[in-house]
């Protein structure tokens, strides 16, 4: 595996928004598990049918999003193709996330119009995507006409791009409903995300600005549950800042974990030296397969050069740690 240059990481950054640390973790991460450099159609669809194991019919969905990405036409997806995957759903750019599914619903056209018949054919996949057998079929047909009512295919045959976006823009339902949001990951083998539950674990950077602006240095964590507790997660793929944990902002990180059970405490630290304190304001854990919250407060600095001079702790819910005398 040949090592990124410094003109491939940027070329790589500014096409995806995704931080050169993020590129070049994905980039070990997806070679490790494809040496050839391609990840083969199929298992892209194994890793939706892992991903979401009781849906009706997982393989159209990840089959026409698949077409769309697969841009050489080769059955498999290179490192480029994969990436840019990566940077829509783990972005903030709900745009991009909408015009990568406009693409993909109109069968890869990017700027024609889109035909009624083809968005009922992706709306179908998205239900047979999100819906499992005994799915209630006069539901199912409820949301597919509010669909396309919203999208005035009800008087129209087509719909443009321009007014797509407009009416999803105007619907946050609407633009959750259709947007491109699922990413497999390439360091899960075939099957390894059954059995897991997804979280989702937001870091919020304080605004004290005593010496530095943000954190530049690698941030880690252990959550430890009343059942397990997870492996050392390495906080660098934000789905809210290209920039990690700067002044005043909200990181937002997804992990696939074993069910932990109740979260019972967090380690968090980072490997920063003196110049590299970190005021960190507070983190919630969110077992999202059970829509639950764990809240952490910290309001503290993990400062090698001040107060207690720590740069890691432990963290119990709904109390902050404060600092050792």
């Amino acid at each position: 595996m040949a090592s990124l240059t410094a003109k491939e990481l940027n070329q790589l950054s500014e096409e995806t928004g995704l931080s050169k640390l993020a590129i070049q973790d994905w980039h070990r991460r997806f070679y490790h598990e494809c040496p050839s450099g391609s990840f083969p159609k199929e298992r892209y669809l194994q890793l939706y049918r892992s991903f979401y194991p009781r849906a009706k019919n997982p393989d159209a969905y990840a089959q026409m999003f698949f077409t769309t990405f697969d841009e050489d036409r080769d059955q498999a997806l290179n490192f480029r193709e994969f990436l840019r995957i990566v940077g829509i759903t783990q972005g903030n750019d709900d745009k991009s996330k909408l015009e990568v599914a406009y693409k993909a619903y109109n069968r890869n056209h990017a700027d024609t119009n889109l035909l009624r018949r083809h968005l009922l054919t992706a709306v179908q996949a998205i239900m047979d995507l999100i819906e499992d057998e005994t799915s209630d079929e006069n539901k199912r047909q409820t949301i597919v006409e509010w669909v396309m009512k919203s999208l005035n295919f009800d008087e129209k045959l087509e719909i443009t791009k321009k007014d797509f976006l407009r009416r999803c823009r105007d619907n946050t339902n609407l633009a959750d409903f259709l947007a491109f949001s699922s990413v497999p990951k390439p360091n899960c083998p075939d099957g390894d995300l059954r059995g897991k539950e997804k979280y989702k674990i937001a870091v919020q950077t304080g605004n004290e600005s005593k010496k530095f602006p943000g954190m530049n240095a690698n941030v880690y964590l252990i959550i430890h549950g009343e059942q397990a507790e997870s492996e050392t997660i390495h906080l660098q793929s934000s789905h809210t800042h290209k920039d990690l944990f700067e002044q005043g902002h909200t990181d937002i990180f997804t992990e696939f974990l074993p069910n932990l059970g109740e979260i019972q405490r967090v380690t968090l630290w980072h490997t920063g030296d003196k110049n590299q304190g970190w005021y960190v304001e507070d983190v919630l854990i969110t077992n999202e397969t059970l829509n639950q919250t764990t809240h952490f407060p910290v309001q503290r600095w993990l400062d090698e050069d001040e107060y207690d001079k720590l740069t890691k702790i432990e963290l119990i819910p709904n109390q902050a740690p404060g600092y050792n005398q």
